[in-house]
């Protein structure tokens, strides 16, 4: 087991009489109808036998790419649930089982927990320290204990769903809907979303970052540790900094990558995620007119955007159709949205529409993204809207989508792909779910050295995020020279985690940029500091 682990040192503690066969939540909630588990109180945490992971799990946390690094670590893994109140402002009412796993420390010295989360929101967790453990900041072994929990909701946790929302089909889609057909879904989604949180309406209102920042005290307290260090990614950024201003006395080391952004207002931050991904479109243009001897489509960005406009028109009014498929604005848009790392393909594809055939590689030559296999919709749609505001009101969304259209002509009348964003443009996920009880909790400054991590590029969490909950929170922003989103990790800056985390690497004062370098003829890739990923 290695070090003196504090996730392993109380175990005697708190096992309830009975081992837990599965290590999982309950499902419903409620408290059970007999036996030992019965008098579990909150705070306990019962240790069991870890549940085989499922297929999307191992997917998921590497055991497909790294089967002997992944049985290696599951072997030692931990698991249990800890219960927790259902209402934090209700403690002796309703309870809940969140599914817990420990990976303990392989050091030698006294091991503290460091909390890890993926984001989503409503992504499962409990697996993420045998991800964490088969990558570039494994170096983490060495002095803590990796925690992975399912989040109320989520995973193992009492997955929350709301079939009728998840089913929602919204049809076929125009690329700029009417303010007609997007009403009819709002509309839709809103009588599903509020017949879902009328059949449980204190499951649903609990579903809040808060009270996730208030379950991961209770799992502090439960470890018996002094505090808690942490790791989180996307939302999980804004569980962190949720619970350093709620708890500042028992944060320790924090880490947020790919950063929320610190207001709550869902118009600003579906225009950010806008404003960025036209700003990626302008460096697209200018990336093509430096290459125009290749691609020719144009020498200067601005014959570039005038021909790549007028070949979006063009598929607009005339889609062109093929036997490796349709190509119409839609496709036209998603090449236009190309991703820094995948211009190349986009250009390609581009050339060959403005010569009237059909990219290279059938359908649209561009992969989908599948849904996250280990995402619960509902929870994340709740726990996301929890922490906005000015979601509420189809009027308001529909009328924040024409201002973003019009400050935003290449890309504005598109769906931006971020949580809180409906599968129609004009509207959110946020539609029928009654508002939460108290506001979100403004992020503020606490104890404990905290680093930010923001990918230059990347689009689902700009930037500019990052050094907005800066200016709030203090600490110090790592800028990676990428436009990837939370592979921090698994990316060639990765050495950048654990020496964040063993304190030899303290951040600076400001911003500092990690660029990432990959070594010629299979040699493992290096940060700018050295540091093995």
């Amino acid at each position: 087991m290695g070090g003196r682990s504090w996730g392993v040192r109380v175990v005697a503690g708190v096992v309830l009489g009975g081992v837990l066969a599965s290590g999982c939540a309950d499902g419903d909630g409620r408290q059970q109808a007999a036996g030992s588990r019965e008098q579990a109180r909150v705070g306990e945490l019962a240790w069991g036998t870890c549940p085989e992971p499922s297929e999307a799990e191992a997917q998921v946390w590497g055991a497909a790419e790294h089967r002997p690094a992944y049985a290696q670590h599951a072997a030692r893994l931990r698991c249990g649930t800890l219960t927790v109140p259902l209402d934090w402002a209700a403690p002796r009412g309703r309870r809940l089982e969140l599914a817990v796993a420990v990976l303990p420390s392989t050091g030698g010295g006294r091991a503290e927990p460091l909390a890890l989360n993926p984001g989503g929101p409503g992504v499962s967790g409990r697996l993420m320290p045998v991800g964490v453990a088969g990558g570039g900041a494994r170096g983490l072994l060495d002095r803590y204990d990796l925690v992975g929990l399912d989040v109320r909701g989520t995973g193992r946790s009492r997955p929350a769903a709301c079939p009728a929302a998840e089913s929602l089909d919204a049809g076929p889609r125009p690329a700029a809907p009417a303010r007609r057909f997007a009403r009819a879904y709002w509309d839709r989604l809103a009588r599903a979303h509020a017949a879902c949180a009328e059949a449980d309406p204190a499951w649903v209102a609990s579903l809040t970052t808060a009270d996730a920042a208030r379950d991961l005290e209770a799992l502090r307290t439960a470890l018996d540790a002094p505090r808690l260090h942490y790791y989180g990614v996307s939302w999980g950024t804004s569980l962190g900094a949720t619970y350093r201003t709620l708890f500042p006395s028992r944060s320790g080391r924090m880490l947020l990558e790919s950063v929320m952004s610190p207001d709550p207002d869902l118009r600003g931050l579906l225009e950010g995620v806008t404003r960025a991904r036209e700003e990626r479109f302008e460096g697209f243009t200018g990336w093509l007119a430096g290459r125009s001897g290749r691609y020719r489509l144009g020498a200067t960005t601005g014959e570039v955007r005038t021909r790549l406009l007028a070949l979006r028109d063009r598929l607009t009014a005339r889609p062109l159709r093929t036997p490796a498929g349709t190509y119409g604005r839609a496709e036209a848009d998603q090449y236009l949205d190309a991703e820094p790392a995948g211009r190349a393909e986009a250009a390609t594809a581009l050339v060959a529409l403005a010569r009237g055939r059909a990219p290279g590689g059938g359908g649209d030559g561009k992969a989908r993204a599948a849904a996250p296999p280990l995402v619960a919709p509902f929870a994340g749609t709740a726990l996301l809207c929890s922490q906005v505001t000015h979601a509420g009101s189809f009027a308001e969304q529909w009328a924040a989508y024409g201002e973003r259209r019009a400050a935003y002509p290449v890309l504005g009348a598109t769906r931006p792909m971020i949580p809180g964003s409906g599968e129609v443009p004009g509207t959110s996920t946020c539609a029928g779910l009654p508002a939460p009880a108290r506001p979100p909790v403004e992020p503020g400054r606490a104890g404990g050295p905290l680093l930010l991590v923001a990918h230059r590029d990347e689009v689902v969490t700009p930037l500019p995020w990052a050094r907005a909950m800066r200016a709030r929170t203090g600490g110090s922003l790592l800028v990676v020279a990428d436009g990837e989103h939370g592979t921090l990790a698994s990316g060639g800056c990765a050495g950048r985690v654990t020496a964040f985390f063993a304190g030899s690497d303290e951040p600076p004062v400001r911003e500092a940029v990690c660029e990432p370098r990959g070594a010629a003829s299979g040699a493992r890739p290096r940060d700018d500091r050295g540091h093995v990923a």
